[in-house]
């Protein structure tokens, strides 16, 4: 099932079980980030049970990396930070096993709180953040594009206003908007030129791909799932 930019895997179940009138249990199987979009699977009843062998399923990515900008979530939404890591270009360096360390912002559990709840406290560096072998099959660039500040500004706006109403709050709408605001119509920021690159890659599960557009030297600036291998 297609998830949409703007709500989560929760309420892609909620509202799939109110449009079809299903009472039975629903759960997912491979989270995917409210910014990003694309394939789910949703299982129903008795195919709950079966949740962890459909979630260790490779998948396919479509994604573009915004260069110049780094947030405390890898995308879009999250607040800007000062340090700004280079741009790489040798995807070569990227196939392969690693060691991926968790997005400060994510679910997994650290002494029973998610991740994120951690970092959202300002407490992060009171635990180590822990680490999954993934694996990176293929990346392959597809196309580049160059965008000036004020068409990004409406185009990151336009992408967080996607976020659903109930979770503006808990996903810091209203300071990440007014951070992107600030920084798109800086007077150095006129007629500034961004560089955004688009990308396909064949992944391991449990790959990130903003920490991947991190390492990559830019973020996240838009996901889609386009296949899970089943």
């Amino acid at each position: 099932m297609y998830k949409p930019i703007g709500i989560t895997p929760l309420e892609l179940i909620e509202n799939y079980k109110k449009e079809n009138n299903i009472k039975c249990k629903m759960s997912f199987a491979g989270r995917l980030d409210p910014m990003a979009h694309g394939e789910m699977i949703l299982l129903e009843g008795e195919e709950c049970k079966s949740q962890n062998l459909y979630c260790g399923k490779d998948k396919v990515y479509e994604f573009k990396i915004l260069y110049g900008v780094k947030t405390d979530t890898l995308d879009i939404l999250g607040l800007l930070e000062e340090s700004i890591i280079p741009k790489q270009n040798n995807i070569g360096n990227f196939i392969g096993k690693f060691l991926q360390p968790y997005p400060i912002f994510s679910s997994i559990y650290v002494k029973k709180k998610p991740l994120w709840w951690w970092a959202k406290n300002g407490i992060i560096n009171e635990i180590e953040i822990p680490k999954k072998e993934i694996e990176i099959y293929e990346l392959e660039k597809m196309s580049e594009t160059y965008i000036n500040n004020l068409d990004l500004l409406n185009e990151i706006i336009g992408k967080l206003s996607l976020l659903s109403l109930d979770n503006r709050e808990k996903f810091r709408f209203v300071e990440i908007k007014k951070e992107w605001e600030i920084l798109l119509s800086l007077c150095e920021n006129k007629n500034k030129i961004f560089n955004i690159e688009t990308y396909i890659c064949k992944v391991s599960s449990g790959t990130y791909i903003r920490s991947l557009c991190e390492r990559m030297g830019g973020i996240a600036y838009d996901i889609k799932r386009v296949k899970i291998i089943l």
